[in-house]
């Protein structure tokens, strides 16, 4: 199948390029590296070494044989090129992975919070216009987030799409509809999220395009399979406080020597997916085909729920580290419940995913351990607040000491820009 992937040298579309070539499809890459000009220009560079795109892609065809295109385009900003380039790849499938996906960056400005909204949205609408000039029969697979519920208590299950509600007006009349569950985000990335929704829907009717949305939990991990290959695939390691995911900050602080910052009670519950099988969900949404529903086909790309504290306890008796609770930067219930129905991957036969208690966070702690002289310890503190920030929790400043902790590394002030292609 040929595969245009948008955004394919970022931290997931990178590895699914990789998978989905090692599956014997033609992939074409469009990115325009803005996610290495926000590193360097923040600071915060992955812990892995990244080689530009087109080391990285010599590389792959080198040991594979197998060979993957890729142009520089501007998704959002640039109609025409990406209209040219889909006529002249003509894809029978794109998977649009190409986002600003950092919540916290986000929120750290006017302009940051802009960019998101419009770069998140113009690339995705872009996109869509395209298939509909171009062909309708593309598949569209788009990566989104599981965030876009919010994270209000709720004590039922959370449906993957429209389910049917009933009810009755002002006037004792009964009605009922079908829709999805009221979206609640709690950052502009996921109100941008939110917005392409609607997007999506759109297209669906107005045009019948065939599109999945993967509505995407947490990721954890670094590698795939493919991107363990050589270094020069090696894929993201981000622990800061933009893009760091959690379980990646919490091993690098524990293996620092540092006290792993728990915002809150750490009573959150999160959805977490491992980067392995975010590639291997992808691919079988590409491969599932249509629905032929007239509707969006939203999928829960999710392993597993826990807390967020339940998490920092894992990390801590794995790596014999301690536990700190800080102030939350971030307006959100401490406590809540949050269930998700995750059925469909499950009937398209994928059913075994990675969970934290799975030996892949080994995986994690050598790529710290392998790096902790890249470790920039200034980077990981939370400094963005949005909300209403929360009131100290009890326990704030109280560290928990499991086993003992390592000795602290040295780290040097900033790491060092990582290649730029």
């Amino acid at each position: 199948m040929k595969i245009l992937i948008t955004g394919g040298d970022g931290f997931c579309g990178w590895p699914t390029s990789l998978h989905l070539s090692s599956k014997g499809h033609d992939i074409h890459i469009i990115d325009n590296l803005s996610r290495r000009a926000i590193a360097t220009a923040l600071n915060y560079e992955s812990l892995t070494n990244i080689y530009s795109i087109h080391e990285r892609i010599e590389k792959w065809y080198e040991l594979t044989g197998r060979s993957i295109s890729f142009s520089n385009i501007n998704v959002a900003e640039n109609y025409a090129a990406l209209q040219s380039e889909i006529a002249s790849f003509n894809p029978e499938c794109i998977v649009h992975l190409a986002a600003q996906r950092s919540a916290p960056y986000s929120m750290m400005s006017v302009d940051s919070g802009n960019y998101t909204l419009s770069n998140n949205v113009l690339t995705t609408n872009n996109v869509l216009k395209a298939i509909t000039e171009h062909n309708r029969a593309i598949k569209f697979v788009h990566l989104g987030s599981i965030g876009v519920y919010g994270y209000e208590d709720r004590d039922f299950e959370i449906a993957e799409g429209k389910t049917h509600f009933s009810g009755c007006d002002k006037n004792n009349r009964p009605y009922s509809l079908k829709a999805q569950i009221p979206f609640n985000p709690t950052s502009i990335y996921h109100l941008s999220k939110s917005q392409i929704t609607s997007l999506l829907n759109f297209y669906t009717r107005n045009y019948g395009l065939n599109i999945t949305d993967l509505y995407q939990g947490i990721v954890w991990g670094t590698q795939t399979s493919e991107t363990n290959i050589a270094p020069e695939l090696s894929n993201r390691f981000d622990y800061d406080e933009i893009y760091g995911t959690v379980l990646n900050r919490f091993v690098v602080q524990a293996q620092s020597g540092l006290p792993i910052t728990v915002y809150g009670r750490g009573e959150q519950t999160r959805a977490f997916i491992h980067i392995q099988d975010t590639v291997r969900c992808i691919e079988t949404a590409v491969n599932s085909g249509a629905t032929h529903s007239g509707d969006v086909d939203v999928m829960h790309q999710i392993a597993e729920t826990r807390t967020v504290k339940s998490v920092a306890d894992h990390v801590a008796k794995l790596v014999h580290g301690s536990i700190k609770h800080v102030v939350n930067p971030r307006d959100e219930e401490e406590e809540h419940r949050y269930i998700l129905e995750n059925t469909k991957f499950k009937q398209l036969g994928l059913s075994q995913l990675n969970t934290l208690g799975d030996n892949l966070l080994d995986e994690i702690q050598n790529v710290v351990d392998k790096n902790l002289h890249r470790i920039d310890q200034t980077c990981i503190d939370p400094k963005v607040q949005w909300g209403k920030v929360s009131q100290k929790p009890d326990n704030e400043c109280a560290v928990k000491r499991v086993g003992k902790t390592p000795a602290k590394s040295a780290a040097r002030p900033a790491l060092q820009a990582a290649a730029m292609g």
